[in-house]
């Protein structure tokens, strides 16, 4: 291992199966709305030895060797880099392109792909412009006194406040639907909106993304001085709904944890005033420098199958994408055992560190590279997250898998491989497939991602399980086997559809 990562993964080989609970319980927030995550991790997390088992058939056993285990413990490692960022004292946190963290991502992926006998390729980039909150801080005050809010952060892409900060009245609009806002003045208030996941940490009912409400839109074009999001989950986590579109209402836009907007709803209602200062400093970074990382592993044939992660992430990213990371590296394990003879196409993997920032490396590489000889695209996102329920005033965990949006793009037969193997291995799906594609439309493809806790600290190790890591891969190393077995013609949907 190269020696410059070593400081930051020292305490890597003594993580256990034990939830990391010092480094996931969040802000020290009063608990008053039910059993809530991360505070009350040490109920919530479920062991992996606790999650129901899907039983291999006689005639899977070539997957035997798959092992949940192993990828669970590497999504620890990834993980650590970002809680690294966190000790390091920032504030936007995790494994942000072209900072040491991104490298330290990448080099702990290069050292295991090189260590199974694969070839590496870096393909330097340069993102022209990639927004980043600096730092921040909010509060609300009364006659009873000024609160801190600990859970406070900058929606992606928000506009920043005045150098010395701003300070308005807080005016509570429930989910800031159109009535909501009949009869009410919020010109150059807080808004404070209480938003529901739809059913994740990036689509949530108040953003633009949603379409239900569209309540951030209405209370800019309405004169509010700042929006403050009050994300419905039981629960003192932070979140980051980064993403498109961007949260760019010109007002400073903020999330906060139910713990903490309950919290400021009550206290709105005893009819108090209330108001809300925020100060958050924002900077464009211009040229961030980093690269796409290509591992090989030849087959007998010229021909290709792409397989692809991104590797940045926000938080700690677990499941956003440590366990896509996992993934490739025991796919990559799994057919590195085999004679040459028996991988009939060449593997290649992608690392890509910008998916969250624009995807500029990831979109000059498909537009220059040669698809004539890709048999199919498998893009690795999210491939496990425990089921959540809100079950009254709790959040609750269970011990199961959730189930995924997909897609798959090519001929029936190809269709039809992807959803055979997804259902013969346990990994369950959305019963309408999602319209767009990952990674790329120029040749058959599929993909499946849960996206409930992403862009959140939610997103630990302690939920995403180890069994569906398994089944996963599993199911991905069959679907790779049996187009293995099938032409390009044969994976390809006719010109006509």
């Amino acid at each position: 291992m190269r020696a410059w990562i070593l400081p930051a993964l020292l305490g890597l080989l003594a993580v256990t199966g034990e939830p990391l609970l010092a480094q996931t319980r969040g802000p020290e927030v009063e608990a008053t709305y039910g059993l809530g995550l991360p505070r009350d991790g040490d109920v919530l997390f479920v062991p992996d030895a606790d999650y129901l088992d899907w039983p291999l058939r006689p005639d899977q056993s070539e997957y035997a060797g798959v092992s949940g285990e192993r990828m669970k413990e590497w999504v620890r490692r990834i993980s650590a880099i970002s809680l690294q960022s966190q000790a390091d004292g920032n504030q936007y946190w995790g494994r942000l392109p072209g900072t040491e963290y991104d490298r330290m991502t990448m080099a702990l992926m290069v050292d295991e792909f090189e260590r199974l006998g694969l070839s590496i390729e870096r393909v330097p980039f340069t993102i022209p412009d990639d927004w980043r909150p600096v730092s921040w801080e909010a509060s609300y005050s009364s006659p009873e006194g000024t609160v801190e809010l600990l859970t406070a952060f900058p929606a992606g892409e928000t506009a920043a406040t005045p150098s010395g900060g701003i300070t308005a009245e807080a005016v509570w609009v429930g989910v800031g639907a159109e009535p909501d806002f009949l009869g009410r003045d919020v010109r150059g208030k807080a808004v404070v909106i209480y938003s529901t996941f739809v059913p994740g940490g990036r689509s949530h009912s108040a953003s633009d993304r949603a379409g239900i409400f569209d309540a951030n839109t209405r209370a800019s074009e309405l004169g509010a001085a700042m929006i403050v999001n009050v994300m419905a989950v039981p629960g003192n986590a932070h979140f980051n709904p980064l993403g498109a579109p961007p949260a760019d209402y010109g007002v400073p836009l903020i999330t906060v944890s139910q713990d903490e907007g309950f919290a400021l709803r009550d206290l709105l209602g005893t009819g108090a005033r209330v108001e809300i200062s925020l100060r958050l400093e924002i900077e464009i970074l211009e040229d961030v420098r980093t690269e796409n990382v290509f591992a090989r592993l030849p087959g007998a044939g010229d021909e290709e199958i792409v397989i692809a992660a991104h590797t940045d992430g926000f938080f700690q990213a677990s499941m956003d994408n440590a366990s896509g990371m996992a993934s490739a590296l025991e796919i990559a394990r799994h057919y590195a055992a085999l004679p040459l003879e028996e991988r009939p196409r060449t593997l290649v993997f992608l690392l890509f560190p910008d998916h969250h920032h624009g995807e500029v490396g990831l979109d000059a590489w498909e537009a220059d590279y040669d698809w004539d000889n890709v048999a199919f695209a498998l893009t690795l996102e999210h491939p496990s997250q425990t089921q959540l329920y809100w079950y009254n005033d709790d959040l609750m965990t269970s011990n199961t898998m959730g189930a995924f949006r997909w897609n798959a793009l090519g001929s029936p037969a190809f269709l039809d491989v992807v959803a055979t193997s997804l259902r013969e291995f346990g990994v369950s799906r959305y019963t309408v497939m999602d319209p767009n594609p990952k990674l790329t439309r120029q040749a058959p493809g599929f993909h499946i991602i849960d996206h409930v806790i992403y862009h959140t600290t939610l997103d630990t190790p302690e939920l995403v399980p180890a069994e569906g890591m398994e089944r996963a891969t599993r199911a991905f190393l069959q679907v790779i086997d049996r187009v293995n077995r099938m032409t390009l013609e044969e994976l390809r949907r006719p010109r006509s559809q």
